[in-house]
């Protein structure tokens, strides 16, 4: 179980304008990251598989600056639906968390990119960092 401590006293809006799809098949870590990426600015999607973030994405009538992907769920894994968000939204940075280097492909992906990959469990300050380093910011 993840718990945060959020800073006292204002937080600035780094992330205005960007919106976030989170895609997690467990509850407590979608409300973790809306709890650290929503009073930065940040607009939060969330889904709690890729069959959700798809019909998400589809609705949303916004741009996506971001996905935040469990790199393992139920279903079409975290890999997989990047792939798919990507194709269907050009331009778009993918984030992936996972909690254990549990497969070649997520050994590989640490490898060569590691700014992409964010273990969990993570903090606030992680998460942040990593947000703002792949927006631009």
């Amino acid at each position: 179980m993840m718990s945060i401590t959020m800073p006292s006293g204002p937080i600035a809006p780094v992330f205005s304008g960007h919106t976030i799809l989170v895609v997690d098949d467990q509850a407590q870590v979608r409300s973790l990251i809306r709890q650290i990426l929503e009073p930065r600015g940040a607009l939060i999607l969330e889904a709690a598989n890729g069959s959700k973030a798809l019909a998400i994405r589809e609705r949303h009538q916004g741009a996506l600056s971001l996905a935040i992907v469990d790199f393992l769920m139920p279903g079409l894994n975290g890999l997989d639906l990047a792939a798919q968000l990507s194709r269907e939204v050009p331009g778009l940075k993918i984030l992936y968390m996972s909690s254990a280097i549990e497969s070649i492909a997520m050994e590989s992906l640490l490898r060569q990119a590691p700014e992409l990959v964010l273990l969990k469990p993570f903090s606030p300050e992680e998460l942040v960092a990593r947000v703002s380093s792949l927006l631009g910011g």
